[in-house]
């Protein structure tokens, strides 16, 4: 398998989207043992055809392109103790798409959205300041006035894209409600104070692949980054998919999931939203009611406002929009609020005091709401009082 540097562009890639014989390539995962180091990887694939197009370090594993014979040599690897633990597909992720009515334009008087008003900020002084938070989405747009000063960084994974910014929409849209400014314009973000890096996993449909949301979570563990926010799906899982999630939560991030807008069947929570290390999020509207569309599972964490959600849209623009990938980002917001209430916080902790505080909707079952509505104020009250418990056991000690 000959290995190549990561391809800086569509027709790079489309070049070995063939093999020699004509057929068809596709994009499979190669995992190795994690006592193979990554210096070993090409040289275990050395024998085998096909193309490397990019290391996934964070799940010790390599991209591949190979058509159905070439993929034969490498799964030969994986039932020999060559170090190859396993071939995977390259599973395809996608938004939790927005349903319903859409209205937008440009607005020149900042406005606090019903979302943010309905989880019960009060008069905290959290603003996120400080809090590095991580949205893997289809990138922001960084130029926008209500979000331009809190945005410091980005990175795209998608092949042939350098830039994360957004060519969909979406992404800046979660943006907002995480942490547009406080600037007396457009709208008012739960952490306006927050640092948002914009990691562009998805292409300008909103389409995507497992492995560039592992290489985009990967570059938030390199970076520090502690909070996370997926707004995207996938109805289908593998092995990988469940290694990346477990090391994004050994790494210290809490990772928030839009649970999926697939309901209101049973049992239609997507992936990653489904995995236990998640705080997957169900959407309510302005009537407290639980969405029709948002999907149900006893994976629910908690819920939060997704209905009719107005925020930043590109090219100074706003827009209403609707789905569980509204939802999602105002735990997000709450989550950068905890953590700068108390940096010392774990994933666990989070997601234990989020269900812990929150509002329970009567008549409503678990599997729709999870613990509840979220409700900020009660949950920075329980930090306050947590780490009021630990100086008092700390001055005892002493």
């Amino acid at each position: 398998m000959r290995r190549c540097q990561r391809l800086g562009g569509n027709l790079g890639v489309q070049s070995f989207r063939f093999s020699a014989t004509g057929r068809p390539r596709e994009q499979k995962i190669v995992v190795f043992d994690q006592n193979i180091s990554r210096n070993q990887w090409a040289e275990i694939l050395a024998n085998c055809r096909g193309h490397i197009l990019r290391e996934l370090p964070l799940v010790n594993g390599v991209l591949v392109l190979v058509d159905e014979e070439e993929i034969a040599d490498v799964q030969a690897l994986a039932q020999s103790r060559s170090g190859v633990v396993r071939v995977e597909d390259d599973i395809d992720i996608e938004l939790a798409y927005e349903v319903g009515k859409v209205q937008w334009g440009p607005r020149f008087r900042e406005d606090v959205p019903w979302g943010v008003k309905r989880i019960n900020i009060g008069d905290a002084s959290q603003t996120g300041n400080g809090v590095n938070v991580g949205i893997l989405d289809t990138g922001v747009d960084s130029r926008h006035p209500d979000l331009a000063g809190n945005i410091k960084g980005g990175y795209s994974a998608i092949a042939g894209i350098d830039s994360a910014s957004d060519d969909n929409g979406h992404g800046t849209h979660v943006a907002g409600t995480i942490g547009a400014l406080q600037n007396s314009i457009g709208v008012l973000g739960v952490a306006p104070r927050a640092n948002i890096y914009a990691i562009k996993v998805l292409d300008a449909k909103g389409s995507g692949k497992l492995s560039s949301l592992i290489d985009g979570i990967g570059w938030c563990v390199e970076k520090g980054i502690k909070v996370v926010n997926m707004s995207l799906s996938s109805s289908t899982e593998n092995q990988t998919f469940r290694d990346m999630v477990q090391s994004a939560r050994k790494a210290g991030i809490t990772m928030v999931c839009a649970a999926g807008n697939r309901g209101p069947g049973s049992n239609s929570v997507g992936y990653p939203a489904k995995y236990v290390e998640s705080i997957a999020v169900a959407a309510i509207d302005e009537n407290d009611k639980i969405a029709n569309f948002s999907s149900r599972g006893r994976e629910i964490s908690i819920s939060a406002p997704g209905v009719d959600i107005l925020s930043t849209w590109p090219g100074k623009q706003y827009r209403k929009s609707t789905g569980t990938s509204m939802a999602a980002p105002h735990v997000t917001g709450a989550v950068a609020l905890l953590l700068e209430a108390d940096p010392s916080l774990s994933p666990a902790d989070i997601k234990s005091l989020l269900q812990a505080s929150a509002d329970r909707l009567d008549g409503v079952s678990s599997d729709e709401q999870g613990a509840g509505v979220l409700n900020v104020s009660q949950a920075l009250s329980r930090v306050s009082k947590k780490r009021v418990r630990e100086v008092c056991v700390m001055g005892v000690a002493t």
